[in-house]
């Protein structure tokens, strides 16, 4: 379920059964861009598919502990009130959340085109 600043819902997927976005700012900047700011929650135990982000972004971990890697490195693990990066254009090999009793919840921040995603298949 996706909620929108103005008020519209919609349900977005998102890689995997049970993973939510929701949209928490869109603000318009110079060179026809945008900041985005999502809240995305995954289900217990939630692993994410293999991934790539077409722009860097920060990930500010709400809520939970989250495990994460790029390419070869090892599995770092990410607890609330810490941040990790996405890393643009590098195959996200490993996400997922720790807890198979909780959700993770975090913030991501990205400044990218307008209607453009910021993660994308392999």
């Amino acid at each position: 379920m996706v909620e929108h600043p103005n008020g519209q819902t919609n349900t977005q997927q998102s890689g995997f059964a049970g993973v939510t976005r929701k949209i928490l700012e869109r603000l318009p900047l110079p060179g026809n861009q945008e900041l985005m700011v999502v809240e995305v929650t995954y289900p217990p135990g939630g692993v994410a598919p293999r991934h790539r982000h077409p722009v860097a972004g920060a990930i500010y971990i709400v809520e939970g502990v989250a495990e994460s890697a790029y390419g070869s490195d090892e599995p770092r693990v990410y607890r609330a009130g810490e941040t990790l990066q996405d890393r643009a254009d590098a195959l996200h090999t490993h996400f997922r959340n720790c807890d198979p009793d909780r959700p993770l919840r975090f913030l991501t921040i990205y400044v990218l085109e307008p209607g453009r995603s910021y993660t994308m298949e392999p």
